[in-house]
């Protein structure tokens, strides 16, 4: 099933719960909780083809996305250092767990904002903020503005978009891809810059 069929299946709770397990669960990897999901609940709203108030969505994806990086971070600060040595599966990679912990170690606290932006990065920035034992007021704070700023621009861009130019939602098939290509690119050019650092 495609994002756009996800929704229309279920609605507005499968969204919530998606956006809650790319971090909470671990399965930010597997499961389409990123912007591509974000922007097209806010498109499908301004269409009236999901039926709830954009402030309504905006302020349950702000939550779950919060709630999700809290679990993550438990979960890491349970787990420490033994997460790294579980074997990889379908839905975990140890490489980008790595990925993510040499991010947050090269980069300032502002790049668990940034991070929540990188695909790739966004579900493991959690979980190594626990495993390295990040003060739980520091991950709150950052976490809740991430969140904010994450939420509020995809969805808010998907719902404007879609008020603009109704017709878009006969684009959706297009526009879903690109999303996704340019959410590839940008990480591509962050793992590009850390190579060199």
């Amino acid at each position: 099933m495609d994002t756009t069929s996800i929704i229309e299946w279920g609605g507005f709770a499968v969204i919530i719960l998606l956006v809650f397990a790319e971090t909470g669960l671990l399965l930010g990897l597997v499961v389409p909780g990123g912007e591509t999901l974000v922007f097209t609940a806010g498109l499908l709203v301004s269409t009236n083809t999901l039926s709830v108030p954009v402030t309504v969505l905006l302020l349950a994806l702000i939550v779950a996305g919060f709630l999700g990086d809290i679990c993550g971070y438990l979960i890491g600060k349970r787990m420490g250092r033994r997460l790294y040595e579980k074997e990889d599966t379908w839905y975990f990679k140890k490489k980008y767990l790595k990925m993510a912990e040499d991010y947050l170690h090269n980069h300032s606290k502002q790049s668990m904002i940034i991070g929540k932006f990188l695909p790739v990065i966004r579900p493991f920035t959690p979980v190594v903020s626990g495993v390295t034992k990040l003060p739980m007021y520091v991950l709150l704070s950052v976490s809740a503005l991430a969140c904010i700023l994450y939420m509020s621009t995809f969805v808010l861009a998907g719902y404007f978009l879609g008020n603009q130019f109704p017709i878009i939602q006969d684009y959706i098939g297009w526009i879903l891809p690109i999303s996704i290509i340019i959410s590839i690119y940008i990480f591509w050019r962050q793992v590009k810059k850390h190579k060199k650092l």
